[in-house]
């Protein structure tokens, strides 16, 4: 999606708002599930859809509130009437959407894991399952289109536009937030951290699949080794490198700097494939 205010179960201006409600209502029903699927002698399986359901909305709200960033309205016109018809969206909604998804997804959603509901459905797949729903969101954030119309938005707009570099940056100071805190890594957000370190090994090895078709059904193109792209994430990398070494040195929890120095290895290899190799 490029236009954010064009978009299946997206009503209203405010992306972030109504999706702030929805998970406020996702929050009330997932701790009464059970007794609301609840019939003597059938099974669990009514209770596996639902929590299905609400996770498949939960993702919705996700991708609604993504598309804000990097998006741009498209409103259609004609030679009579004002105004452009392409329109990047402000810089205030789109860091507002960036704040929503660190909360609500990146900071592991605790309320998603109900151990109640788990031991009745399922022997394993919880850790998976969050981090395919991370996972999922942070490769549709660090998309190669979306790189290309925040690139656009800044030679546009100046500093008055959301860049490259301040949705980069946000996005690895939301993930690692740890390193700030010398707090111990939990599980969930090592694995994470993991899908950050592999989405920034996609853009630095490869180019964007070849598009066809009009503008709204294509997205935006660019050619990836020959933009901004790489040497954004490249220096993001080396920043991120940086800061995960002298925590690595502080960390007190084994498992924490096991994770780190693993993390300082598999930047290495980003950066250097060829010494490496």
């Amino acid at each position: 999606v490029i236009d954010p205010s064009s978009q299946t179960e997206d009503l209203g201006s405010d992306a972030v708002l109504a999706s702030q409600y929805g998970i406020a209502n996702l929050k009330r029903i997932v701790p009464n599930l059970i007794e609301w699927t609840a019939e003597d002698g059938k099974n669990y399986d009514d209770l596996d859809t639902m929590y299905g359901q609400v996770l498949g909305q939960f993702n919705r709200y996700m991708g609604h509130v993504t598309a804000n960033i990097g998006g741009v309205y498209e409103m259609y016109k004609t030679y009579d009437q004002e105004g452009a018809v392409y329109t990047h969206v402000d810089t205030e909604k789109q860091k507002n959407a960036m704040k929503f998804l660190q909360t609500e997804l990146f900071q592991t959603p605790e309320w998603l894991i109900d151990q109640e509901i788990f031991n009745k459905v399922e022997f394993d797949g919880n850790m998976e399952r969050v981090r395919n729903f991370q996972e999922r969101t942070l490769s549709n954030l660090l998309d190669f289109g979306r790189m290309a119309r925040l690139i656009e938005n800044s030679e546009i707009n100046g500093r008055n536009a959301y860049s490259l570099i301040n949705m980069m940056t946000d996005v690895r100071t939301g993930i690692w937030s740890e390193l700030n805190r010398g707090s111990a890594i939990d599980a969930y957000r090592r694995n994470l951290q993991r899908a950050y370190l592999s989405r920034m090994e996609y853009l630095m090895t490869n180019e964007q699949p070849n598009r066809s078709g009009g503008w709204g059904s294509a997205g935006s193109s660019i050619n990836v080794s020959q933009s901004d792209i790489r040497p954004v994430v490249r220096g993001e990398l080396v920043t991120l490198q940086r800061n995960i070494r002298n925590a690595a040195n502080r960390s007190n929890d084994q498992l924490t700097r096991y994770h780190l120095l693993d993390a300082l290895e598999r930047i290495d290899l980003i950066l250097n494939p060829i010494a490496k190799g």
